[in-house]
């Protein structure tokens, strides 16, 4: 199959399975805004980016290392699958432990806490999915991915929406997210079993510990980003803001909520584009550094053009979507969108600059430059979201991620033995 075909098949498949799952989360967090209050739309939010925080753990960037050591090798992928599904449920219980533990000693309000633990079953179901797509990605079947997204993203809506119409209760809404992500995990292991033969778990240590080593500087590169996505959400919930703001903490994280979840929901397309680009990156780099040049230029073309087009769009349609029935009551975050909005290309190439990095081995200078801006943006939150609201931490959000990319840009082109023989591989 030719390699152009083959990425743009792949990626379309990607942008079906992925866009119904977008789809979905766009109809279950219009569903709560509608039929929630700004408040308690803030306690949803607070739930699910404290379960994103310690999921992440059980995540580490294995996947890319499952794909980079298995190649095509079908018995090697075998092997490497029983192994790191075995390691997944076993790291998935003891995070699930630590962050119950570590919830006793927070500020967050009983009902976001119970709503937590019943969420933190979520780390298990996903990250067991998250070993299937790992399969899946090795041997570029899409296909499967998409069959799962699907079956996923309807049994989340469905469950949801009764949640919401027959409970109206936040905790129900977890309880039936929970539902549907174990269905989403069930669809993708029966399409592994139907691949391998069969389906077990494997428990070797030594291969274990050949996977986190190798994963570790991709692992806390995911951890430090995962961080940044996330501890925003959490420092506007839990801030003493002050009084001339007139804000409460779930109040302000409704408000923020509501916006980073429209953005969120736009930004997950570049992830969609390199899931099906890393492995091509790869096979480039072995057919030479030029070939892999070349190809990761015109994909970086390909993402800020979207990235620009997505600004554009998004600035003057988000007026629009606050006017939607029910979300009149979230006016106020008509501004943050659009602070957020502005960091839209940056978010769209800073995905190709880090898979480019790992392939070419830099995985630990990106480690530094993830691990600087996560401590950049807990401090800058830290510090000026009390003083100035949500719309502080929607501006840390963009100049977090132009440090990520001005920092990653001096790795991957001036940072090198020979930076002129660079410049011309990407002419």
């Amino acid at each position: 199959m030719n390699i152009h075909f083959k990425f743009a098949y792949n990626t379309t498949l990607q942008l079906i399975g992925k866009g119904t799952t977008t789809a979905s989360t766009a109809a279950i967090a219009y569903l709560i805004a509608r039929n929630f209050s700004v408040s308690d739309y803030g306690s949803y939010i607070a739930i699910l980016s404290y379960i994103s925080l310690f999921y992440i753990f059980t995540d580490f960037g294995l996947n890319a290392i499952f794909v980079r050591d298995t190649g095509s090798d079908q018995n090697k992928q075998n092997k490497y699958f029983k192994n790191l599904l075995g390691l997944r449920i076993v790291v998935g219980i003891l995070v699930a432990f630590v962050a119950t533990a570590i919830l006793a000693f927070t500020g967050h309000s009983p009902m976001v806490k119970l709503g937590i633990i019943v969420g933190l079953v979520l780390i298990l179901v996903q990250s067991g999915a998250n070993t299937a797509l790992a399969l899946f990605q090795s041997r570029i079947r899409y296909d499967w991915a998409t069959i799962v997204d699907i079956l996923g993203a309807v049994a989340n809506l469905i469950f949801v929406y009764i949640a919401v119409l027959t409970f109206n209760n936040i905790l129900f809404v977890i309880l039936a997210l929970v539902v549907g992500y174990t269905i989403r995990l069930l669809v993708a292991l029966y399409l592994v079993r139907s691949q391998l033969m069969g389906l077990s778990l494997a428990f070797e240590v030594n291969l274990w510990k050949r996977l986190l080593l190798a994963a570790l500087p991709i692992g806390l590169v995911a951890i430090f980003s995962q961080f940044n996505a996330q501890i925003d959400k959490q420092i506007v919930l839990l801030a003493n803001y002050k009084p001339t703001l007139g804000l409460d903490g779930e109040t302000a994280a409704g408000f923020y909520g509501i916006s980073y979840k429209i953005f969120e929901l736009a930004i997950v397309f570049p992830s969609y584009i390199m899931n099906v680009g890393f492995p091509i990156m790869v096979r480039k780099k072995e057919e030479g550094l030029a070939n892999l040049f070349r190809f990761s230029k015109k994909l970086a073309m390909i993402m800020i053009s979207l990235g620009s087009l997505g600004l554009i769009i998004g600035w003057f349609i988000t007026p629009f979507i606050f006017e939607l029935p029910g979300l009149d009551k979230f006016s106020q975050s008509i501004l943050t969108t659009r602070i957020l909005l502005l960091g839209f290309p940056l978010f769209f190439i800073t995905p190709l600059t880090l898979w480019l990095s790992i392939v070419l081995n830099k995985t630990k200078e990106m480690m530094f430059i993830y691990g600087f801006a996560a401590a950049f943006n807990f401090v800058a939150n830290i510090a000026l979201v009390s003083s100035f609201g949500y719309n502080a931490a929607a501006a840390i959000t963009v100049i977090t991620e132009a440090l990520i990319l001005g920092m990653s840009i001096w790795v991957l082109i001036l940072k090198k033995t020979n930076p002129i023989q660079v410049l011309k591989e990407f002419n």
